[in-house]
């Protein structure tokens, strides 16, 4: 049996510490459930205590009792079966846009209320580590003891509570607490849960939220700026108006979404008629003597046009930082990443003119073990390469050649043999050839 605390809570195991406090899983003898008890060196004014055991949220645990035993204060909450955000955050890195938006107005509702009593409580402390995730997927916020009450004129506040990284810069200054603190705070956990970039740790410049994925919406990147504003007076001024602005989020004026999809649309289809004409003609069958001009001119021409587009609509309006994040290592970042890709594609075209310009294999009779070389070309003498099961529509005449430097040392009867869809054959004369 484990320690009994107070008289009336067995600690069965140490659950989480930091700084000056432990959290401990307990039973409680007298009503048989499990409570988490933390134990403290710090000790709050009873009146605060009191006021935290009067809370009742959905989104907050129940104070259940506060003692005081052998130089050390306990404190006796809800137990919460779950995982904190950190947790989750180190297991799957980042949290999906649209959940991370709803985990967030949670929070929004769960401070409001706490800002909304009287006098109103701030939490100042919010940080991933202190967001438990439930096994239905709602939110719960703890270690509401740094949550100290906040009234004008307020005397009692004479020490700072927070973590770097989510706590504005006047929460270093000052000890009365404001509400834009805690608005602060879920914009930086709001950040964090989009990136997976903890702002804690170094280095602890503030980065667009773009930098790390330019695909999310500009009215989400805007809510998360004006939430972390260097001054109090131009973040929101309340959990309500956070919770507005989240809540509309997804939704912008009809002529910027069309804006939007036009933009997708003229990069795709520009691409897309690059692509074409970059195949078509493999059907039809490409001269030799046009490749690799004029044969790649056109796809080369759209197919830039589309990574121009793609520049202008999406990448010149990004500022890009000198440095950039990979597995927690800061690496500098890579000059000319695109003109790579770019260098890359007109190196595969190249190599792929390359390989069409290759000689035709020659053309054999079934059956024989030696082969005749024969050369295709148009009306206009030009020398022809059809891919295989490829149809060349003839509109004068088509030249068949075989060139003598190819030809066996030897006498040759040769005859044309031709056969129709139907299976009907034609044959040609025989001719008596032989090389010089």
């Amino acid at each position: 049996m484990g320690e009994i605390l107070f008289y009336k809570y067995e600690r069965l195991q140490l659950i989480g510490s930091g700084g000056m406090s432990k959290v401990y899983l307990a039973r409680d003898l007298h009503l048989n459930r499990l409570v988490a008890v933390k134990e403290s060196k710090e000790e709050f004014p009873s009146e605060e205590i009191e006021l935290l055991k009067e809370l009742e949220h959905q989104g907050l645990p129940r104070i259940y009792d506060y003692f005081k035993q052998e130089e050390k204060i306990y404190m006796v909450m809800e137990y919460i079966d779950g995982v904190s955000l950190r947790r989750y955050l180190n297991k799957y890195g980042v949290v999906k846009e649209e959940q991370a938006v709803r985990w967030a107005i949670e929070l929004c509702r769960i401070l409001g209320y706490l800002h909304a009593r009287h006098p109103a409580i701030i939490y100042r402390d919010l940080k991933p580590e202190n967001i438990m995730i439930q096994r239905d997927g709602t939110l719960k916020l703890i270690d509401l003891g740094g949550a100290l009450q906040y009234s004008c004129g307020s005397k009692r506040e004479m020490h700072c509570v927070g973590t770097f990284g989510y706590c504005p810069p006047e929460q270093w200054k000052e000890t009365r607490g404001d509400v834009t603190w805690d608005v602060y705070g879920v914009g930086k956990v709001l950040g964090e849960m989009l990136t997976g970039i903890n702002p804690s740790r170094p280095p602890y410049e503030r980065l667009p939220l773009e930098v790390y994925n330019k695909w999310y919406r500009n009215t989400l990147k805007k809510i998360i700026r004006t939430c972390t504003k260097e001054k109090a007076g131009d973040r929101y001024q309340s959990m309500e108006q956070l919770e507005n602005a989240l809540l509309q989020y997804h939704k912008t004026g009809i002529w910027t979404g069309i804006k939007r999809k036009i933009k997708r649309l003229a990069v795709f289809l520009t691409g897309a008629y690059g692509i074409i004409c970059l195949l078509l003609p493999l059907s039809e069958g490409v001269p030799v003597d046009h490749i690799p001009l004029p044969y790649l001119t056109k796809p080369l021409v759209f197919l830039l046009l589309s990574w121009g587009l793609h520049l202008i609509f999406y990448r010149l309006k990004e500022k890009r930082p000198p440095y950039r994040q990979e597995k927690n290592i800061w690496l500098t970042e890579k000059k000319f990443s695109g003109l790579f890709g770019f260098w890359l594609f007109l190196l595969g075209g190249v190599l792929m003119s390359g390989f069409f310009a290759m000689p035709l294999q020659p053309v054999h009779a079934e059956g024989e073990e030696e082969r005749l070389w024969v050369e295709m070309r148009d009306e206009q003498g030009r020398k022809m390469l059809l891919r295989d099961g490829a149809v060349y529509v003839a509109s004068d005449c088509v030249r068949f050649e075989l060139p003598a430097g190819r030809l066996p040392g030897q006498e040759l009867a040769v005859q044309v043999v031709a056969k129709g869809e139907d299976g009907s054959k034609y044959c040609s004369r025989i001719f008596l050839i032989k090389a010089e």
